[in-house]
């Protein structure tokens, strides 16, 4: 049953992503824009929970046509939710890297997740803010993609 809720979820976060990246500007000189990976992103979270889901649903069949003794187990709902937490930190890294920045938002997003799996607190701090600031500026000095400044703009 985790499973099938975890794809539907996966379902519901690639559509999510791929209609915010849709929203994203064009530019006029590429024949691709800042929508192009999010959007192969948002396509793999798609594609994953539903092969995850339908992958599911014989087994749910047979678990709730015989009456086992499973059936009646409550679902483990920290586990699952601690399953969901990636694909929160990504809608939460949508919803705020505007006003955020790119750069903080990975920071909080990697800080938050390496804490989820038992990290000590200064490696995740450490971690979290060099793989932000790495991502940043590879993205914005090397491959030239724009990303959200943010708090970054005041320093600057």
């Amino acid at each position: 049953m985790r499973d099938f809720i975890l794809g539907l979820a996966f379902m519901l976060s690639g559509c999510i992503v791929i209609y915010v990246a849709q929203q994203y500007p064009t530019m006029a000189s590429l024949q691709f824009g800042p929508s192009l990976f999010p959007s192969l992103i948002g396509g793999g979270f798609l594609i994953g929970g539903l092969f995850l889901s339908v992958k599911q649903v014989p087994i749910l069949k047979t678990q709730y046509a015989s009456n086992t003794p499973g059936n009646n187990r409550p679902l483990p709902i920290r586990s699952l939710l601690a399953s969901l937490l990636p694909c929160v930190m990504i809608i939460f890294y949508i919803l705020t890297s505007e006003f955020l920045g790119a750069a903080v938002s990975l920071a909080v997003g990697i800080f938050v997740l390496m804490l989820s799996r038992k990290a000590s607190l200064l490696l995740s701090l450490a971690v979290s803010i060099l793989a932000s600031l790495t991502i940043y500026f590879i993205f914005s000095t090397y491959l030239m993609i724009p990303l959200p400044e943010g708090l970054m703009r005041f320093w600057g």
